[in-house]
């Protein structure tokens, strides 16, 4: 069986090792970047099957990152969930409508649930 990849883009170390332990034990291959720009040029250079995105990120934020994702031919069809603690609606809307395929604020789902929501995507990938 082939091990499917994440690309994690998330700048709090703690929470990128929790995250990474975890999507491990679920049979993904991890990769890490800890500034948007670093998972963008990750994911030009080796598209993942899905991307779990944070918002607050250094340099650039997962706001333009997920609109450069989406609008290059490379990695349009790339799901990407976000992964963040912004819970405003407009924030929710303006990351779905830029094509993410899911919405995960992290103070309501337990890394368990996070790794169903990747398991969940990674198939959607075309």
């Amino acid at each position: 069986m082939t091990q499917h990849t994440v690309l994690l883009i998330e700048d709090d170390r703690f929470l990128v090792d929790i995250y990474t332990r975890y999507l491990r034990e679920a049979g993904f291959e991890v990769r890490h970047a800890s500034t948007g720009e670093e998972g963008f040029e990750g994911a030009l250079k080796d598209p993942p099957d899905v991307i779990v995105l944070a918002i607050a990120l250094p340099k650039k934020n997962g706001f333009e990152i997920l609109e450069e994702l989406k609008t290059h031919t490379q990695t349009k069809k790339i799901p990407v969930l976000m992964l963040t603690n912004l819970s405003a609606r407009e924030d929710i809307e303006r990351c779905l409508s830029s094509g993410a395929c899911d919405y995960l604020i992290k103070s309501h789902h337990t890394v368990e649930e996070i790794v169903a929501r990747v398991k969940k995507h990674f198939s959607t990938k075309k």
